[in-house]
């Protein structure tokens, strides 16, 4: 147990038994889920979609802070424009998640540490010697997959496909990874471009803005929301896109050895954080696994601390 708060725990178990049992009111006559997701879809629905209590006229959808999935299942357009009229609220909301979460500021502190400690020690410099006599090491071919695959244009444009596709299909978790990652990028987004004005530094290039590097931020935010959502088998291929994303950035001489290092520390930071943020609760308590080694039964826990 944490000492610095107080664990609320209701699990959920089946004990013996291959099965776990639900209230009635909880599954609704739903066959038993086979995976933890599946169970969280269970719980949502129970929890957001009550079939005896009717719905409000003053309120015809669940708000976004306790809603899963499209606020109107049977009308994509209007749920898209719901979507759209939360869009900011929700990015607002996820930007105060992530300034609020330790370990995002953990990396923030990290990636302005890393920036001027590789500044410092004169590591800019010898990679740039190092290209001033080699000269680039990758085709014209491999810097445009770098330079267009690292492009934050090319992230929201699967981030929007896979929205597109989860409403037409009534995808509820390819619905929920797609605006988790719209947010994740748009906070990345901000961020970068702030801290970019702030520091003022000039690219290898000569453009202006250099540090951080937003191609690389980008990258990273979007392969932490992936890897989070879908787990390593998506996440670490994302990841080493993402690491080759910012070697091309160096290799093309748009950005120097600190400008990738911070971007990669910054995007993984935002990615965590948003995606913490849009993890689904219920009753404000987090869905965890669960076990009972004494009397062997397994079940999941309903999590909350403060």
């Amino acid at each position: 147990m944490n000492k610095s708060g107080v664990i609320l725990i209701v699990a959920l178990a089946a004990l013996i038994t291959p099965s776990i049992v639900f209230a009635e009111e909880a599954t609704t006559k739903a066959e038993l889920p086979s995976t933890w997701l599946e169970l969280g879809d269970v719980l949502a629905q129970a929890d957001t979609q009550p079939t005896d209590v009717k719905v409000s006229t003053d309120e015809p959808f669940t708000p976004w802070p306790r809603r899963r999935g499209p606020a109107y299942p049977d009308d994509d357009w209007r749920s898209f424009g719901r979507d759209v009229k939360e869009l900011v609220p929700t990015i607002w909301d996820d930007t105060k998640a992530t300034f609020t979460d330790k370990w995002a500021l953990v990396g923030f502190a990290a990636a302005v540490a890393a920036g001027v400690a590789i500044d410092a020690a004169n590591l800019n410099g010898q990679v740039a010697d190092h290209y001033q006599r080699k000269g680039s090491q990758l085709t014209k071919f491999w810097d445009m997959v770098g330079d267009v695959g690292g492009n934050p244009g090319a992230h929201f444009a699967v981030a929007g496909a896979m929205y597109a596709v989860s409403l037409s299909r009534d995808d509820i978790k390819t619905y929920e990874v797609s605006k988790t990652l719209i947010n994740a990028l748009s906070v990345n987004g901000l961020v970068t471009l702030a801290l970019k004005g702030i520091a003022d530094s000039e690219s290898p290039n000569g453009d202006d803005f250099g540090w951080p590097s937003g191609h690389t931020s980008s990258s990273f935010c979007f392969a932490t929301v992936m890897h989070k959502a879908y787990g390593p088998w998506v996440g670490v291929p994302l990841f080493a896109f993402a690491s080759f994303v910012g070697y091309e950035r160096i290799d093309a001489r748009n950005h120097d050895f600190n400008d990738v290092i911070s971007g990669a520390l910054i995007g993984i930071a935002i990615g965590h954080a948003v995606s913490q943020n849009h993890e689904f609760k219920v009753f404000g308590m987090d869905i965890i696994p669960w076990s009972d080694p004494v009397r062997g039964g397994v079940g999941v826990a309903l999590v909350k601390q403060w």
